[in-house]
């Protein structure tokens, strides 16, 4: 009995001798994991390039078809032919060819669009007119035409459009990093686009409106989406303390985010397509408007006005 007792002591001790270094060998290695000096591993994460939207073809708009075309300078008529202009309701001014408003809901690549349009559509409307048998002068903005082409002009055409453009509060989708390494916001909002467009026909000399025209083209909405890029810029550092090792912890620069360039534009490209969907009614509208023998009427009644005047 004595013996058996005496064998299990040993065999506890023995047991209880392997135990105990194990244990001491585990918590150096747990101490050591957590409390080495050694900086840690980062694995960086990999990141997601998205390919940036490019909008083509914003800025070209149909040719009009002519429906049928009179011999030039048969009409006896003379018209001055100025580029179209827009007024932002947001601004209640016009401004005509490359001069154009600031404010309001119109962006600088927005008005770029507007400016082809107004283009296309003086050189459309000159040839109808050139169509109809008359002889144009132009297209000009309204400032720039001469004295000699109003003395020698019968009737001056201005043609203004006027938008009403709105756009609900900017809502942010995602951020995320597009090709080149470019770091963006991505947003989305609904745009409402409402357009008229106004024909004037004036007399040359002292601007005097004889008539005028007007097409309404509706309002429309349209769900937009636009990202700006952003970049980081240095705030300061975090403070420093010690690491226990003769190092220190922190000191490091902090950073943050600061917005800057549009990366891309669903406004324009939305802005664009209204544009050229009205494009073709326009000139439809235009071709109606300018009829040969009700301008060669206000010819008659443009100089009674210079007579009356003394032009």
């Amino acid at each position: 009995m004595n013996i058996k007792k005496m064998n299990f002591k040993k065999l506890l001790l023995i047991i209880s001798g392997g135990i105990i270094p194990l244990g001491f060998i585990f918590y150096s290695t747990v101490f050591l994991a957590t409390t080495s000096c050694e900086p840690p591993t980062h694995v960086k994460p990999q990141v997601q390039y998205s390919t940036i939207p490019q909008y083509t073809d914003l800025y070209s708009f149909p040719k009009y078809n002519i429906p049928e075309a009179r011999k030039p300078g048969s009409a006896n008529l003379t018209v001055v032919i100025t580029v179209p202009e827009y007024k932002d309701t947001a601004t209640q001014e016009y401004t005509g060819g490359v001069k154009v408003a600031a404010g309001g809901q119109m962006t600088t690549d927005m008005k770029k669009v507007f400016q082809s349009f107004a283009g296309s559509m003086g050189e459309d409307i000159q040839s109808q007119l050139v169509a109809k048998g008359m002889t144009t002068k132009g297209p000009f903005a309204l400032a720039e035409v001469t004295y000699p082409d109003k003395k020698g002009s019968d009737l001056t055409l201005t043609i203004g459009v006027i938008f009403d453009i709105h756009r609900t509060s900017p809502q942010p989708i995602r951020s995320q990093y597009f090709e080149g390494g470019v770091y963006g916001n991505i947003y989305s909002a609904t745009m409402t686009v409402g357009m008229k467009v106004y024909f004037y026909m004036l007399e040359p000399m002292s601007e005097e409106k004889m008539w005028i025209k007007k097409l309404d083209l509706g309002v429309q909405d349209f769900p937009v989406e636009w990202a700006e890029g952003q970049e980081q810029y240095q705030t300061g550092t975090t403070p420093r303390t010690s690491d226990g090792c003769g190092g220190y912890y922190g000191g490091h620069p902090t950073y943050a985010w600061r917005a800057t360039r549009i990366l891309y534009d669903g406004r324009v490209k939305a802005f664009s397509d209204i544009l050229k969907a009205a494009y073709p009614q326009v000139m439809k509208s235009s071709w109606n408007y300018l009829n040969t023998d009700e301008m060669l009427n206000l010819k008659m009644k443009s100089q009674e006005i210079r007579e009356r005047k003394r032009y």
